[in-house]
């Protein structure tokens, strides 16, 4: 009986410990990256971009990595910001 508890209690504070972090990382990905317009973020790309194409893959990219919008920034990295990999 003991042995089963010791266990569990590992397993709920590992589990615990992981939505703590994650919590921290989501808010400090917030603080790091405020909402931004359509309008701010064709500014910050790089001259010549086509802004079509690029809306189309900011939308794309908070799509599939399930991030607000408005997050999304041209200088958004997919492995440090976004902690894909």
């Amino acid at each position: 009986m003991i042995p089963e508890m010791c266990f569990a209690a590992v397993v709920l504070a590992t589990v615990v410990g992981a939505i703590v972090a994650a919590k921290r990382s989501s808010d400090a990905f917030k603080e790091r990256f405020p909402p931004i317009s359509d309008a701010e973020f064709l500014a910050r790309c790089s001259p010549g971009t086509n802004p079509e194409v690029a809306l189309k893959v900011r939308r794309i990219v908070a799509d599939y990595f399930a991030v607000e919008y408005e997050r999304i920034y041209p200088s958004t990295r997919f492995i440090k910001d976004l902690g894909v990999d």
